[in-house]
C-alpha cells in the first residue's frame, strides 16, 4: 500500500528549517478548504486558520498544534486528510451576514468593500448593503453589476439607502 504523500513529506522535511511554519501553512490551507467546501466561503489560509482557532472545536486542538507544530506533525497530517471528506463540525459552520453597513464609508472604500465581500459571498444568498445618499448609491450598484452581481432592489430608508444584491448561482 502506498504511503500517504503528506506523511512522506513530513518524514523528508522534519529536520529542515521552516518545517514548523510550513506545517502551520498546511493546516491553514486545510481549514480554509474545509470551510470553502462546507460553507461556500472564500477565505485565505490565515483566515481559515483564524476561524478554527476562534471557534476552538474540542475535537481538533488546533491551538496546541499551532504552538508546537513539529510535535503534532502527524496529527496535522491526519487532520488534513480527514478535512477532505468529513463533515465540518457544527461549531465551525459559518454564518454569513445579512447586512453590510457601509454608511459613513467614503468613496471608493464602500465600492471596494462591497466588491470584496461579494467576491467571497455564497452564490444565491441575498445581502442588504446600507449606503449613504449621493456618490455611494450612485457608484456602488454599478461596480457590483460590473462584477456580475445582480441588484434586486434599491430602497430609501430615512437618510440612507438599502441596496439588496445577490451573486447569481450561474455566475461565469
Amino acid at each position: 500500500m502506498d504511503k500517504n504523500p503528506l506523511l512522506v513529506w513530513v518524514e523528508n522535511n522534519r529536520k529542515k528549517e521552516g518545517f514548523g511554519k510550513s506545517l502551520v501553512q498546511l493546516l491553514g490551507y486545510a481549514c480554509t478548504d474545509w470551510i470553502r467546501r462546507e460553507c461556500s466561503a472564500s477565505l485565505t489560509g490565515t483566515d481559515g486558520l483564524s476561524w478554527f482557532l476562534a471557534k476552538t472545536p474540542s475535537e481538533y486542538p488546533i491551538g496546541e498544534w499551532v504552538q508546537s507544530p513539529e510535535e503534532h506533525a502527524e496529527a496535522i497530517v491526519d487532520f488534513c486528510e480527514r478535512s477532505k471528506t468529513a463533515p465540518i463540525p457544527e461549531s465551525l459552520k459559518m454564518e454569513f451576514p445579512k447586512v453590510l453597513d457601509l454608511r459613513g464609508v467614503a468613496c471608493p472604500g464602500n465600492s471596494v468593500r462591497s466588491r470584496l465581500v461579494m467576491a467571497g459571498f455564497p452564490a444565491g444568498r441575498e445581502l442588504d448593503i446600507y449606503l449613504d445618499e449621493g456618490s455611494p448609491i450612485e457608484n456602488v450598484p454599478g461596480a457590483l453589476v460590473a462584477d456580475g452581481i445582480k441588484v434586486l432592489s434599491r430602497k430609501k430608508t430615512g437618510n440612507y439607502w438599502t441596496l439588496t444584491v445577490v451573486k447569481p448561482i450561474n455566475k461565469v
